[in-house]
């Protein structure tokens, strides 16, 4: 019997070291050189990141040296314990997966889609995907976006009269970012808002860098996770069970809105009008017929803010946040960026018809999201079924990553593309053969991030004022960045610039 055990155990492990390692072969032999392989026994990609960390203080870096090193590299292929990962670096083949994104489900191991975002835009699928889009689309059009600037200026200016120095920096920023957000879905109902006794942006925030940090520190949730995937949460932790705790009392917080909200409605006997989002999911919610099956639950509303929230959080706060980073790295631009805001706005406010005279403010942003994006990569997907892109065949059920951030690094595609030069995107051609997906720092296609030009708009607005209001000073005491991360999504850079009120 114990022979059995013992052949059943070596047949296992075989399988988890050997299978991932297949596909690689397979891969190198195909495409030679324009393959890069990184394997790591049982451990996997996980271990990739945690050592990449802890060397450079980047989890990406690995594999923007990789790319730095070898442009001709078309795809990485790495493993997560037992499964191959292909990143994606060749914007000819990523292309197809952004086009025919049917083709590819979104994939989550670590139970924040289930427990936090499931019935939002993020993760839905099919019919109630579109239905989703077309009911919040039109609200982020630009012409619509302009109504919203007045509000963002506000906000600001708020928050910048209570702060005459900011030593958490990108806290401070996505207190900003993130009242913006409240105030766009909830309107007054949400003013002030408080969870556990912090802001609520600041709650919200902090609850999904537990979750990153909790599957990436420990081996054993790490290793739950991926074997039981959802199911995991059944066999919590203590750290995971005061994770849970919190996740309960946000969703409660927020259910009290919507009814406060819904109440007021059903005493006054119309909607607000404000243009907020709850007033448009609430409209549908109170006239909707009981047995459609496309009908909106209250769970879809509050998986709905939780979303929209955490993509225009933290998001646009670490796009500001990197920009006063590569300002404090590169004071030759801080006089420049000054003088078009005081030129632009002077000590006046930001409107819908000077909004698009910061040129230079704007070219700023987009230097800084191609070398430090705020989404490296966008949300792993898998495959649905086998898929022959170009003279790729890939085997359903593989995990793939787009590494479109990656082809900003590489010198096929720009001149000194490790160069910090904003004023490339004041060039005609800054690109040198843009397919249209190489630069593309809000991903592409029909499942592109709708909030992009609220994201941009609101970055300009934050950035301007910081820029006309405060010093940016590099602090002393971090000699080094270290650029740790919410999962593979969003570059934080650390305690590194503080503002001092001029």
């Amino acid at each position: 019997m114990l022979n059995w055990i013992l052949l059943l155990i070596s047949v296992v492990a075989v399988y988890l070291l050997v299978n991932p390692l297949v596909t690689m072969m397979k891969l190198k032999m195909q495409f030679g050189n324009a393959v890069y392989c990184k394997y790591f026994p049982i451990f996997g990609i996980i271990q990739v990141y945690r050592k990449s960390f802890k060397l450079t203080g980047n989890v990406h870096q690995w594999i923007m040296d990789i790319v730095a090193k070898h442009p001709e590299v078309k795809f990485v292929v790495a493993n997560s314990i037992n499964k191959p990962v292909i990143f994606i670096i060749d914007p000819e083949y990523y292309k197809q997966i952004y086009l025919d994104h049917h083709l590819v489900t979104k994939h989550d191991q670590s139970g924040i889609k289930d427990f936090l975002l499931s019935g939002g835009l993020l993760f839905t699928e099919g019919p109630k995907w579109k239905q989703q889009r077309n009911l919040v689309g039109d609200h982020f059009l630009f012409q619509k976006l302009k109504a919203r600037i007045p509000m963002i200026n506000q906000v600001v200016k708020e928050k910048i009269n209570g702060m005459p120095v900011a030593e958490k920096m990108f806290e401070f920023i996505c207190t900003i970012t993130g009242e913006v957000v409240i105030r766009s879905f909830f309107g007054v109902e949400a003013e002030g808002w408080k969870i556990n006794g912090k802001e609520a942006q600041i709650e919200l925030g902090s609850i999904f860098a537990a979750f990153i940090k909790l599957r990436v520190t420990n081996f054993f949730v790490y290793f739950k996770q991926k074997i039981l995937g959802v199911k995991s949460w059944q066999y919590c932790t203590k750290k995971e069970k005061e994770i849970m705790d919190r996740v309960t009392k946000i969703k409660q917080d927020i259910r009290e809105v919507i009814f406060k909200r819904r109440d007021k409605i059903k005493q006054q006997g119309n909607y607000q009008g404000s243009g907020d989002f709850l007033d448009v999911y609430l409209k549908i919610f109170m006239e909707q017929n009981v047995y459609s099956s496309d009908r909106i639950e209250t769970d879809e509303i509050v998986s709905q803010f939780i979303t929209l929230f955490l993509a225009g959080t933290d998001t646009t706060g670490a796009l500001v946040a990197n920009s006063l980073l590569f300002i404090s790295e590169n004071k030759q631009y801080l006089q420049e960026l000054r003088n078009e805001v005081n030129n632009v706005i002077g000590n006046g406010e930001i409107t819908p018809e000077n909004i698009n005279q910061l040129v230079f403010v704007e070219s700023f942003l987009k230097e800084v999201m191609r070398l430090k994006p705020s989404v490296v990569y966008p949300i792993a997907r898998k495959a649905k079924q086998n898929l022959q892109i170009k003279d790729l065949h890939i085997k359903e059920g593989t995990i793939l990553l787009l590494g479109n951030f990656l082809a900003n690094l590489n010198s096929q595609n720009y001149d000194n593309p490790l160069e910090f030069n904003p004023r490339r995107w004041l060039q005609q051609q800054p690109i040198k053969q843009d397919n249209g997906f190489i630069n593309i720092p809000f991903a592409a296609g029909g499942r592109n991030c709708i909030g992009q030009h609220m994201a941009m708009i609101e970055a300009r607005i934050i950035l301007a004022y910081l820029i006309r209001n405060y010093d940016i000073v590099r602090n002393p005491q971090v000699p080094k960045v270290q650029w740790p991360s919410r999962g593979t999504q969003t570059y934080i850079p650390d305690n590194a610039v503080h503002l001092v009120k001029i």
